[in-house]
This record gives structure tokens, sequence and C-alpha cells, in this order.
């Protein structure tokens, strides 16, 4: 799970919200993928957490944004984090 700063956290939401949004999460055990409703960041203890998240069918899901984005085979957090510098 990684963690990121505060303005890592905005970033990496705005961007991978416009391409995660709707795109397919698999529950653990289940075959029938969930689609991705929204991506929500928390606040931690070290700094900030991004997650995606499924609200289907009365279930609420989450899931890690990098576990996501290896399973979707889009561009990895590292290339895009050090766009940003």
């Amino acid at each position: 799970m990684r963690i990121f700063t505060k303005d890592e956290a905005e970033s990496v939401t705005k961007y991978y919200s416009e391409i995660l949004i709707g795109k397919p999460i698999m529950p653990p055990g289940n075959s029938n993928p969930y689609p991705i409703s929204s991506l929500k960041t928390t606040k931690a203890e070290e700094g900030y957490l991004v997650k995606c998240l499924s609200k289907y069918m009365n279930k609420t899901m989450s899931k890690d944004l990098e576990i996501v984005i290896s399973e979707l085979n889009i561009l990895p957090l590292d290339k895009f984090l050090s766009n940003l510098d």
C-alpha cells in the first residue's frame, strides 16, 4: 500500500479517476467484477492513501489503487509520479 503526500494524492486521484471510473475490479474470491465508481483519498498517520471504490448492488468494495493499476495494465504509479517532478 503506497503512501502519498497530499499533493501526490490529489494529482493521482484526478488523473486515475478519469481512466478508472467504470472499469472493473474483482472482489476477492469472486468471479463477478464490480465497476469502479470513485477513487477515495484518506488521511493516514504517515500521509495519504488512495483506494478505488465500487458501490454496486447494495455492496461497497474497496481496493488499493496500486493493485488495480497493475491488474488493468495502465500507466504505473512510479511513472506517473516521476512525471510530476
